[in-house]
């Protein structure tokens, strides 16, 4: 009977869950109630407060699952509530609600790793353009004059360029340049076949130069929806340009480019070439800052790679003088020093430290050439290969005497230990060991 028992009182817990308070019971709502929501599954409540209409949503089935506002819509009417793909992602909910005689769309994205809706103020523009001065409108009507804008993901935020004509673009807006497959070649009307990964639109026009914007379809799966192809453009360069049917080339004035919403290059062109100064970033681990002059890079520049900072000058595009190196991130692995060059070959002094080891000497035309210290001891270079005779540094804390050809091992090698007394000889012929190895007992004796 304890198995009856067991159902029972599962049964009445099962019935306490399902019969407690939910966040919209007893509270008069602005619009049906929406439970699992296709995007979510999450349960969508506009409710009635003092100071007006408040959307809450609640994923109910997670654990400790508490009602998140939406959004408020004040004193308003909620119209419609219904979902549009725009991209290749999970579809846009929107949300159309009357408010003093006006109508307003407020569009909202879903993310699957924080469980949270999020507002989609990149595409607030182009909804107010579409309620403007309606005096009655639908779901349907929206969706129509949604389908007509160049497709593009809204949900990116995009990093401020500082530059204000291209961080207050509406990028629902613009003209329609053209669609660029892969290599860039322009598409004039594109197919899914066609794979049009590139488009560009004009924006603005100034003494014969054209604002205009690259948007790339990004690395992301395709969706069908309907008869509408959608893809996951977001926005690739914004530049001025003299023509704008040409993919790049024509480049004329400011110009970033990004990637993933974050600025990767920033800087200005001069006649297709880049001019002044410049900077560009990737992935936290690449970035470097200084001056092109007419498309090479000229003068101090500074460049940070995998917890290094390099800063030092160019000639031509070519690294010139002292280069200073430092760790920035304070790894044991990346070395600090300085190294000379010449037409953007090593080329004189050089001197790195790695874990507290330091290695000097000189560098001709990128080969070592002269007396070298290393990590493994002391000599000569000839052609970046050991050359001559060596100190060797072991781990044992002894030293090793012999001589290099062509940077392979050649003839005796004598080994001493701290004290400087001979516990070994051997021989080698063309870095190969050959020939009888000589062990000492002790001073003067052998074997």
């Amino acid at each position: 009977m304890k198995w009856l028992w067991a159902i029972a009182l599962t049964a009445s817990l099962t019935c306490q869950m399902a019969g407690a308070a939910a966040f919209y019971d007893n509270k008069p709502l602005a619009h049906p109630l929406i439970e699992g929501l296709q995007e979510s599954s999450a349960t969508l409540a506009f409710i009635k407060e003092a100071g007006g209409v408040k959307g809450y949503y609640c994923l109910c089935s997670m654990p400790n699952a508490e009602p998140h506002l939406l959004d408020e819509f004040g004193q308003a009417s909620i119209e419609s509530v219904f979902l549009m793909s725009l991209d290749s992602e999970q579809p846009t909910r929107f949300v159309l609600f009357r408010q003093n005689d006006r109508y307003k769309i407020y569009a909202y994205k879903y993310d699957d790793n924080d469980h949270l809706y999020s507002r989609v103020t990149r595409l607030q523009p182009a909804l107010d353009r579409i309620t403007e001065g309606q005096k009655r409108i639908d779901a349907l009507t929206i969706k129509k004059a949604l389908s007509r804008i160049t497709p593009l993901n809204y949900r990116f935020y995009y990093e401020e360029s500082g530059v204000p004509e291209f961080d207050q673009l509406d990028f629902s807006q613009g003209k329609l340049v053209s669609y660029y497959g892969q290599y860039y070649d322009p598409l004039s009307n594109p197919t899914p076949d066609d794979e049009p990964y590139f488009y560009k639109k004009t924006y603005k026009e100034k003494n014969g130069r054209f604002l205009n914007v690259t948007f790339w379809r990004w690395l992301d799966a395709t969706r069908i929806e309907g008869n509408r192809t959608l893809y996951n453009y977001q926005v690739r360069r914004i530049a001025w340009e003299t023509d704008p049917l040409k993919f790049t080339g024509s480049e004329d004035g400011q110009s970033v480019l990004y990637d993933s919403g974050s600025i990767s290059a920033k800087g200005a062109y001069k006649q297709g070439v880049r001019d002044g100064q410049w900077s560009a970033s990737k992935d936290e681990k690449y970035s470097e800052s200084g001056q092109f002059a007419e498309g090479k890079r000229e003068g101090q520049w500074t460049i940070y790679q995998d917890g290094q900072t390099l800063d030092g000058k160019y000639h031509n595009d070519m690294r010139e003088g002292r280069w200073q190196l430092s760790n920035y991130d304070e790894m044991e692995w990346v070395a600090t020093g300085f190294q000379t060059y010449a037409h953007g070959q090593l080329n004189g002094p050089s001197e790195l430290t790695i874990a507290g080891t330091t290695e000097r000497g000189t560098y001709i035309d990128d080969k070592r050439q002269g007396p070298w210290e290393i990590k493994t001891g002391n000599g000569n270079y000839t052609d970046d290969l050991q050359s001559g005779p060596w100190t060797l540094k072991t781990d044992n804390g002894h030293s090793q005497t012999v001589s290099f050809v062509a940077g392979k091992k050649e003839g005796e090698l004598r080994d001493t230990d701290a004290n400087g007394v001979l516990i070994y000889i051997e021989h080698y012929k063309a870095g190969i060991l050959s020939g009888i190895r000589e062990s000492v007992l002790e001073p003067g004796a052998s074997r």
